[in-house]
């Protein structure tokens, strides 16, 4: 079965770069698309704190969803820079919310037909506190999902 659109999600994770350098060859063997893919999200900064007026909280909160989204756009730049270079059809995207809905809106957006994705493999106490993207995706798809370590 050949693929024509792999999307990968990456936290910048050992696991999550052996996802990569799967894709990439599954993407080599059917000449398809990789989309790089992270998903971020803003800390949580308790605004009555800042100041009382509510457009300079505003302009605050926009311009470090910018900066941060510029600094992740560049971790994905290097990160293909250094894995795919010698591969042709790459995207990069950055995307900010909750990962697993935000992966699962991007396969339906980018007619994605695989998602291949790296686990951290947490089990009992860890997984239940942290929760699993990769077992929500797993889950929920309507597309083949791939996972390694």
């Amino acid at each position: 079965m050949a693929f024509h659109r792999i999307l990968v999600p990456t936290d910048f994770s050992e696991a999550a770069k052996n996802a990569l350098l799967l894709a990439k060859d599954m993407a080599r063997q059917g000449d398809a698309t990789l989309t790089l893919m992270h998903v971020g999200d803003l800390p949580y900064i308790p605004t009555s704190g800042l100041t009382a007026d509510h457009s300079q909280q505003s302009r605050f909160l926009v311009d470090l969803a910018e900066e941060m989204s510029a600094h992740q756009h560049k971790q994905l730049e290097e990160l293909a820079g250094e894995n795919l270079s010698d591969t042709d059809k790459v995207r990069l995207l950055v995307r900010r919310g909750y990962a697993p809905e935000e992966i699962l809106d991007q396969i339906k957006e980018g007619k994605h037909d695989l998602v291949v994705l790296g686990t951290h493999g947490r089990t009992g106490v860890k997984r239940v506190l942290l929760g699993s993207v990769a077992e929500r995706v797993l889950r929920t798809a309507d597309v083949p999902v791939l996972v390694t370590h």
